[in-house]
């Protein structure tokens, strides 16, 4: 959780410095090879961690898919060095300098495949201290070079990039040691004794995979593209940074995800489906409704939060920002839903309902985005804020097709209430926070100054914790949760209480 909102704190930074033009290219360039390495991936990494997660195993699982994510970083480095023409790298990238196109490319692999390899070996070991405290240090690291960038003025796009190369390669090769120490075990491998069992497996867990992948990449470089080919880089920067802020409501979902995974692939193996059902129902009521409540929280003050955070170049993306602030809410459903689908091994219903979502999502960004006098077909031209709207909406539509899947297949009953009774109530409190705070210091909630949106911001969110916690012990039903679930939580919030008045007498 305090690395994700350090990593928060180290993108607005970078965010403010680039200004929405350059900070635009850079989550291009980032973006572009996050969806090229969801093509090779196929599925792979989410296998590797099932696996491990599952039981010990042996070295060869270790060393096919150490194999395959060596064979990804070749091809793609000989792809974007030496094979494809200049005139293709102008089209897709759009400009950017071949030699910028290859240090994101470094970036991406040693930030996403070879740290998430490193985090997933520790968490299957049960190493989770270690491995948080490790990532914290990672993230504060780049806050202090970003922050000494900005000071010297020598902050870049390059720049960034560089950073980011050297503080995942430093980390990840430190952090190897852990491999040499007994992480990998030669346990029992279940009868796949040999290399072509252990592939054997991969397959078939990552054949459905390998079908997501390839519309993962086109719907993602599809949605990236025609932001950057016709909104422009200062409306990529727009929706970035909008997308980043809205991360906020995802802190608590992030730091259990992995956790969670480990929990329902052990029950899964144990055959305990009444275990798994339990933990997908409680973890999407609760985490949904922190998510809600942070979100319902700062939609009111999105305006306020761009102007006095990242400074008046990116006030025309505050509406961008509003609606990107309900994204996390779902995806909160969805990344739980995601993870007992991988967890369990239902790569192939997952694939159905992912398809059909990534299908439908490419010609809906494209009549948002798409220009309004396109030579075929027209589009709306909405820029950052047509992406936002889409994403938002199809979020929720497949999403609670995800989670109907789910209940039909473990006979739990479907109830969709608790999504919108929080938002609607906690949207409420929120504005009537913000309202109350504006009567009786209309400075305050009005002000774009950091120091004025903090005191107001502050004020407002006394009074929005004190009525959401009395909602939740006096009327829980009406934020989507049953009296039956609050009350071991009440429960424990009284012991611990006591145990700390307790202490201090």
């Amino acid at each position: 959780m305090a690395r994700a909102a350090i990593s928060l704190i180290a993108g607005l930074l970078v965010a403010r410095g680039l200004g929405p033009s350059d900070y635009g290219n850079l989550a291009y360039l980032l973006g572009s090879f996050w969806a090229i390495r969801a093509l090779l991936d196929m599925g792979s990494g989410s296998a590797f961690y099932t696996f491990i997660a599952q039981r010990h195993r042996g070295r060869l699982y270790y060393l096919v898919y150490f194999g395959w994510l060596g064979f990804q970083f070749v091809f793609s480095t000989a792809l974007v060095i030496q094979l494809l023409p200049q005139s293709l790298v102008d089209r897709f990238w759009l400009g950017q300098s071949r030699d910028l196109v290859v240090l994101a490319l470094l970036a991406t692999f040693l930030q996403n495949q070879v740290w998430q390899t490193v985090v997933q070996i520790h968490e299957a070991a049960r190493m989770t201290v270690r491995i948080q405290v490790s990532g914290l240090l990672i993230i504060s690291t780049h806050v202090i070079l970003v922050s000494a960038m900005l000071l010297g003025d020598w902050l870049s796009v390059r720049s960034v990039l560089s950073a980011i190369i050297v503080e995942y390669l430093v980390a990840a090769a430190w952090l190897s040691g852990a491999l040499r120490r007994g992480v990998v075990r030669n346990a029992d491998d279940g009868g796949a004794a040999s290399v072509g069992g252990v592939v054997s497996e991969y397959l078939a867990y990552c054949r459905p995979m390998m079908i997501i992948a390839v519309f993962t990449f086109c719907y993602e470089i599809t949605d990236r593209w025609l932001l950057q080919r016709f909104g422009g880089s200062s409306q990529q920067g727009f929706y970035q940074v909008a997308a980043q802020l809205s991360t906020i409501s995802l802190l608590a979902t992030s730091s259990v995800l992995n956790i969670l995974w480990k929990e329902v692939a052990e029950a899964c193996a144990r055959g305990d489906n009444a275990r798994v059902i339990v933990l997908h129902q409680k973890a999407t009521r609760f985490l949904m409704l922190l998510a809600s409540g942070v979100s319902c929280f700062l939609a009111p003050w999105a305006e306020n939060l761009v102007v006095a955070l990242l400074g008046d170049a990116y006030h025309a993306g505050w509406p961008v920002l509003f609606l990107m602030l309900f994204y996390p809410v779902h995806q909160t459903m969805g990344q739980i839903n995601g993870t007992l689908f991988m967890a369990t091994g239902r790569t192939h219903s997952y694939m159905k309902v992912t398809v059909s979502g990534l299908v439908v999502s490419v010609p809906v960004s494209y009549l948002l985005i798409g220009p309004t006098d396109g030579v075929w077909v027209s589009g709306m031209g909405l820029g950052a804020l047509g992406l936002a709207l889409k994403m938002v909406c199809l979020n929720i539509l497949f999403v609670n097709i995800q989670s109907w899947m789910i209940c039909r297949q473990y006979l739990a009953a479907f109830r969709w209430y608790y999504q919108l009774l929080p938002i609607v109530t906690l949207l409420s409190v929120g504005y009537g926070s913000m309202f109350t705070v504006r009567v009786l210091a209309p400075g305050l909630a009005a002000g774009m100054d950091k120091s004025e949106l903090f005191f107001g911001m502050l004020g407002s969110g006394f009074l929005y914790a004190f009525i959401f916690v009395t909602l939740l012990i006096y009327a829980p039903s009406v934020v989507g949760l049953r009296k039956d679930e609050m009350a071991p939580v009440i429960e424990k919030v009284k012991h611990g209480v006591r145990d700390i008045l307790r202490k201090l007498k």
